[in-house]
């Protein structure tokens, strides 16, 4: 605990650039002065579009695909991506057990027909019976080569939308910050690295996408081809991989819906 709490203060100094406590006037009545859509924390931002070698390209893959109803099964991901619960954590679960080991210990009274072991094994088949009707069942998500397709089609365009807001904000905020490598990692289709590109343009000279899923990275890979194994990348400078690097040095790391191994190490130039 001590040694997360040292690296999360760690961060904290690094994220920013004086030591100094921030000096808030609480007497101003600075915003009952100034309208709302002049505040200086409000960034007026273009709308996200979807480069049209991107979308041409996902066209392409789509149309040769031998997905049938392919949008009722894009609807169908996205209910349940958006339905979908995170996994029950191991200390969540053992205090539930627990819990209900005693409370069924309370309320059920000793066998005496059975010996000592018999009546724990009932306990304990009582106790996962229960757990396994009322614990949400999270089960990782299988990227196979027709999965990848319908997960292209759903979420590609939503999820270089996010992306842009994030980093056009960042643009815009710190200007002068100009990038030079970029690490996406859970990659997935992309998005990331054309929506950094879109952002920073040929100032970005290495992306490393790093998936576990070579079917994903196959089809990202599709993508910035136009379709075809054989077009030419449209971004260059990408690099896949299904492991993490060791030990990286790179201006921007973009993660979500994972998070890197605690023993993973990475250095931000």
């Amino acid at each position: 605990m001590l040694a997360l709490r040292t690296r999360f203060q760690h961060f904290r100094a690094l994220s920013s650039g004086t030591t100094a406590a921030p000096q808030i006037d609480n007497s101003s009545d600075f915003l009952s002065r100034v309208p709302h859509r002049k505040h200086p924390g409000i960034i007026r931002m273009n709308m996200a579009r979807l480069p049209q070698e991107a979308q041409d390209a996902i066209n392409v893959l789509l149309k040769k695909s031998a997905i049938r109803q392919l949008e009722e099964h894009v609807i169908r991901l996205n209910n349940y991506l958006w339905s979908r619960k995170r996994p029950c954590e191991d200390r969540d679960l053992r205090e539930k057990a627990t819990e209900l080991e005693q409370k069924f210990k309370e309320n059920t009274p000793f066998n005496s027909d059975l010996n000592l072991y018999q009546n724990d094994e009932k306990l304990k088949s009582r106790v996962l019976s229960t757990l396994r009707k009322n614990i949400y069942h999270w089960q990782p998500l299988s990227y196979t080569e027709q999965f990848g397709l319908v997960y292209l089609a759903a979420r590609f365009d939503g999820g270089f939308a996010a992306v842009s807001r994030v980093l056009q904000e960042i643009y815009q905020r710190v200007p002068e910050f100009k990038p030079q490598t970029l690490m996406d990692f859970g990659s997935g289709t992309g998005s990331v690295s054309w929506a950094a590109h879109s952002i920073w343009g040929n100032n970005l000279k290495e992306y490393v996408c790093v998936d576990s899923s070579a079917s994903m990275n196959t089809l990202s890979e599709l993508v910035l081809r136009g379709g075809s194994e054989k077009g030419k990348m449209h971004i260059t400078g990408i690099h896949f991989r299904q492991f993490l690097p060791a030990s990286p040095k790179v201006s921007v790391i973009w993660t979500r819906f994972c998070t890197p191994n605690v023993g993973w190490s990475v250095r931000v130039a």
